[in-house]
Protein backbone atom coordinates (compact mmCIF):
# COMPACT_ATOMS: atom_id res chain seq x y z
CA UNK A 1 0.00 0.00 0.00
CA UNK A 2 1.01 3.63 -0.35
CA UNK A 3 0.31 5.83 2.65
CA UNK A 4 0.35 9.61 2.80
CA UNK A 5 -0.56 11.69 5.82
CA UNK A 6 -2.82 13.67 3.54
CA UNK A 7 -5.23 10.74 3.56
CA UNK A 8 -6.31 11.93 7.00
CA UNK A 9 -7.71 15.41 7.61
CA UNK A 10 -6.00 15.26 10.98
CA UNK A 11 -3.57 12.63 12.23
CA UNK A 12 -1.56 12.00 15.36
CA UNK A 13 1.61 9.96 14.99
CA UNK A 14 2.71 7.33 17.51
CA UNK A 15 6.07 6.09 16.23
CA UNK A 16 6.60 3.34 18.81
CA UNK A 17 3.92 1.21 20.42
CA UNK A 18 3.66 -2.29 21.89
CA UNK A 19 -0.05 -2.50 22.63
CA UNK A 20 -3.17 -2.01 20.59
CA UNK A 21 -5.16 1.19 20.93
CA UNK A 22 -8.54 1.97 19.42
CA UNK A 23 -8.20 5.70 18.78
CA UNK A 24 -9.11 6.88 15.30
CA UNK A 25 -6.98 9.31 13.33
CA UNK A 26 -3.74 7.87 14.73
CA UNK A 27 -0.85 6.49 12.72
CA UNK A 28 0.59 3.85 15.07
CA UNK A 29 3.93 2.22 14.33
CA UNK A 30 3.84 -1.12 16.15
CA UNK A 31 7.13 -2.59 17.32
CA UNK A 32 7.61 -6.25 16.36
CA UNK A 33 10.67 -8.02 17.74
CA UNK A 34 12.46 -11.25 16.88
CA UNK A 35 10.91 -14.10 18.83
CA UNK A 36 7.55 -12.41 19.25
CA UNK A 37 4.59 -14.80 19.18
CA UNK A 38 1.70 -12.32 19.20
CA UNK A 39 0.40 -11.32 15.76
CA UNK A 40 0.86 -7.72 14.64
CA UNK A 41 -2.14 -5.41 15.00
CA UNK A 42 -1.06 -2.28 13.11
CA UNK A 43 -0.66 -1.82 9.35
CA UNK A 44 2.58 0.12 10.07
CA UNK A 45 5.41 -1.63 11.88
CA UNK A 46 9.02 -1.45 12.92
CA UNK A 47 10.89 -4.76 13.13
CA UNK A 48 14.11 -5.46 14.96
CA UNK A 49 16.35 -7.67 17.05
CA UNK A 50 15.82 -6.35 20.57
CA UNK A 51 18.64 -7.16 23.00
CA UNK A 52 16.09 -8.31 25.60
CA UNK A 53 14.73 -11.06 23.35
CA UNK A 54 17.85 -12.35 21.70
CA UNK A 55 20.78 -14.66 22.47
CA UNK A 56 24.13 -14.70 20.66
CA UNK A 57 23.54 -18.22 19.32
CA UNK A 58 20.41 -16.99 17.53
CA UNK A 59 22.18 -14.41 15.35
CA UNK A 60 21.86 -16.35 12.08
CA UNK A 61 18.20 -17.18 12.69
CA UNK A 62 17.41 -13.63 13.84
CA UNK A 63 19.14 -12.11 10.81
CA UNK A 64 17.17 -14.29 8.40
CA UNK A 65 13.93 -13.31 10.15
CA UNK A 66 14.87 -9.63 10.01
CA UNK A 67 15.73 -9.77 6.29
CA UNK A 68 12.29 -11.23 5.57
CA UNK A 69 10.32 -8.86 7.82
CA UNK A 70 12.26 -5.71 6.96
CA UNK A 71 11.48 -5.91 3.25
CA UNK A 72 7.71 -6.07 3.76
CA UNK A 73 5.69 -2.99 2.74
CA UNK A 74 4.15 -2.62 6.21
CA UNK A 75 7.62 -2.21 7.72
CA UNK A 76 8.33 1.52 7.83
CA UNK A 77 11.36 1.34 10.16
CA UNK A 78 13.95 -1.07 11.54
CA UNK A 79 14.12 -1.57 15.30
CA UNK A 80 13.99 -1.72 18.14
CA UNK A 81 17.68 -2.35 17.90
CA UNK A 82 20.37 -1.17 20.23
CA UNK A 83 22.50 -1.66 23.29
CA UNK A 84 21.59 -2.25 26.93
CA UNK A 85 24.13 -2.38 29.76
CA UNK A 86 21.49 -3.31 32.34
CA UNK A 87 20.87 -6.86 31.12
CA UNK A 88 22.76 -10.14 31.42
CA UNK A 89 23.67 -10.40 27.73
CA UNK A 90 27.08 -8.79 27.31
CA UNK A 91 27.57 -5.73 25.13
CA UNK A 92 29.96 -7.72 22.93
CA UNK A 93 27.17 -10.22 22.29
CA UNK A 94 24.65 -7.46 21.56
CA UNK A 95 26.75 -5.52 19.05
CA UNK A 96 26.54 -8.01 16.10
CA UNK A 97 22.72 -7.93 16.20
CA UNK A 98 22.76 -4.15 16.48
CA UNK A 99 25.05 -3.97 13.44
CA UNK A 100 22.79 -6.27 11.41
CA UNK A 101 19.82 -4.00 12.12
CA UNK A 102 21.81 -0.89 11.17
CA UNK A 103 23.05 -2.52 7.95
CA UNK A 104 19.56 -3.58 6.90
CA UNK A 105 18.23 -0.09 7.65
CA UNK A 106 20.85 1.30 5.27
CA UNK A 107 20.23 -1.31 2.57
CA UNK A 108 16.46 -0.79 2.59
CA UNK A 109 16.67 2.94 3.29
CA UNK A 110 14.46 2.83 6.36
CA UNK A 111 15.05 4.72 9.64
CA UNK A 112 16.46 2.89 12.66
CA UNK A 113 14.63 3.01 16.02
CA UNK A 114 17.03 2.53 18.91
CA UNK A 115 16.76 1.09 22.40
CA UNK A 116 19.57 2.41 24.59
CA UNK A 117 20.29 1.86 28.29
CA UNK A 118 23.52 3.30 29.73
CA UNK A 119 25.18 3.05 26.32
CA UNK A 120 24.73 6.49 24.76
CA UNK A 121 28.47 7.00 24.34
CA UNK A 122 28.69 3.71 22.45
CA UNK A 123 25.70 4.58 20.23
CA UNK A 124 27.27 7.95 19.37
CA UNK A 125 30.64 6.30 18.67
CA UNK A 126 29.08 3.72 16.33
CA UNK A 127 27.13 6.42 14.51
CA UNK A 128 30.27 8.47 13.96
CA UNK A 129 32.14 5.35 12.80
CA UNK A 130 29.46 4.01 10.44
CA UNK A 131 28.14 7.40 9.25
CA UNK A 132 24.71 6.01 8.33
CA UNK A 133 22.62 7.81 5.74
CA UNK A 134 19.38 6.74 7.43
CA UNK A 135 18.04 8.57 10.50
CA UNK A 136 18.62 7.06 13.94
CA UNK A 137 15.81 7.66 16.45
CA UNK A 138 16.38 7.13 20.19
CA UNK A 139 13.03 5.94 21.50
CA UNK A 140 11.64 6.49 24.99
CA UNK A 141 14.16 9.23 25.75
CA UNK A 142 14.25 10.12 29.45
CA UNK A 143 17.66 11.61 30.14
CA UNK A 144 19.03 15.05 30.95
CA UNK A 145 19.29 17.80 28.31
CA UNK A 146 23.09 17.38 28.29
CA UNK A 147 22.69 13.81 27.00
CA UNK A 148 20.02 14.97 24.56
CA UNK A 149 22.41 17.63 23.24
CA UNK A 150 25.15 15.06 22.59
CA UNK A 151 22.75 12.79 20.69
CA UNK A 152 21.31 15.68 18.70
CA UNK A 153 24.79 16.91 17.82
CA UNK A 154 25.57 13.39 16.56
CA UNK A 155 22.57 13.67 14.24
CA UNK A 156 20.09 11.50 16.16
CA UNK A 157 16.39 12.15 16.57
CA UNK A 158 14.68 11.74 19.95
CA UNK A 159 11.29 10.20 20.69
CA UNK A 160 9.50 11.04 23.94
CA UNK A 161 6.78 9.09 25.71
CA UNK A 162 4.98 8.77 29.03
CA UNK A 163 7.98 10.12 30.98
CA UNK A 164 6.77 13.57 29.86
CA UNK A 165 3.77 13.14 32.17
CA UNK A 166 5.95 13.12 35.30
CA UNK A 167 6.25 16.51 36.95
CA UNK A 168 9.66 18.15 36.40
CA UNK A 169 10.90 15.13 34.45
CA UNK A 170 14.24 14.94 32.69
CA UNK A 171 12.31 14.05 29.55
CA UNK A 172 10.32 17.28 29.78
CA UNK A 173 13.45 19.38 30.17
CA UNK A 174 15.06 17.61 27.20
CA UNK A 175 11.95 18.03 25.05
CA UNK A 176 11.94 21.78 25.67
CA UNK A 177 15.59 21.95 24.55
CA UNK A 178 15.12 19.83 21.41
CA UNK A 179 14.72 21.58 18.02
CA UNK A 180 11.18 21.23 16.63
CA UNK A 181 12.31 19.20 13.62
CA UNK A 182 14.24 16.58 15.62
CA UNK A 183 11.71 14.73 17.76
CA UNK A 184 8.74 12.36 17.75
CA UNK A 185 6.21 11.15 20.32
CA UNK A 186 5.26 7.62 21.34
CA UNK A 187 3.35 5.54 23.89
CA UNK A 188 5.79 2.58 23.99
CA UNK A 189 4.27 0.08 26.47
CA UNK A 190 2.46 2.67 28.61
CA UNK A 191 -1.30 2.47 29.10
CA UNK A 192 -1.88 5.99 27.82
CA UNK A 193 -3.30 7.52 24.66
CA UNK A 194 -0.96 9.29 22.27
CA UNK A 195 -3.21 12.37 22.46
CA UNK A 196 -2.32 12.67 26.15
CA UNK A 197 1.37 12.67 25.22
CA UNK A 198 0.71 15.27 22.51
CA UNK A 199 -1.19 17.54 24.89
CA UNK A 200 1.57 17.38 27.48
CA UNK A 201 4.28 17.98 24.87
CA UNK A 202 2.44 21.07 23.61
CA UNK A 203 2.19 22.41 27.18
CA UNK A 204 5.86 21.77 27.86
CA UNK A 205 6.91 23.53 24.66
CA UNK A 206 4.42 26.35 25.17
CA UNK A 207 2.80 25.98 21.77
CA UNK A 208 -0.66 25.37 20.36
CA UNK A 209 -1.46 21.64 19.96
CA UNK A 210 -2.24 22.17 16.28
CA UNK A 211 1.21 23.67 15.74
CA UNK A 212 2.74 20.57 17.35
CA UNK A 213 0.62 18.24 15.23
CA UNK A 214 1.73 19.96 12.03
CA UNK A 215 5.38 19.88 13.10
CA UNK A 216 5.27 16.15 13.79
CA UNK A 217 3.56 15.52 10.45
CA UNK A 218 6.45 17.40 8.83
CA UNK A 219 8.96 15.38 10.86
CA UNK A 220 7.33 12.15 9.73
CA UNK A 221 7.50 13.23 6.09
CA UNK A 222 11.16 14.23 6.53
CA UNK A 223 12.25 10.95 8.14
CA UNK A 224 9.82 8.31 6.85
CA UNK A 225 8.34 9.84 3.71
CA UNK A 226 5.45 7.99 2.08
CA UNK A 227 5.59 4.23 2.70
CA UNK A 228 5.10 1.73 -0.07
Amino acid sequence: HIFHLGYFCKVLINIHCHQQAHATGVLTVENVHFGQSAPAFSPWQSVGIHPWYFQAAQLKQATAWLHDMAARPETVAIGEAGLDKAIELTLDAQIPAFKRCAEIAETLQKPLILHCVRAYAEIIAWKKSWQPAQPWIIHGFDKHPQTAAMLLQAGCYLSFGAALLRENSRAGASLRATPPDRFFLETDAADVEIKTIYDQAARLRGIDPEVLEKQLENNWAQVFGPTT
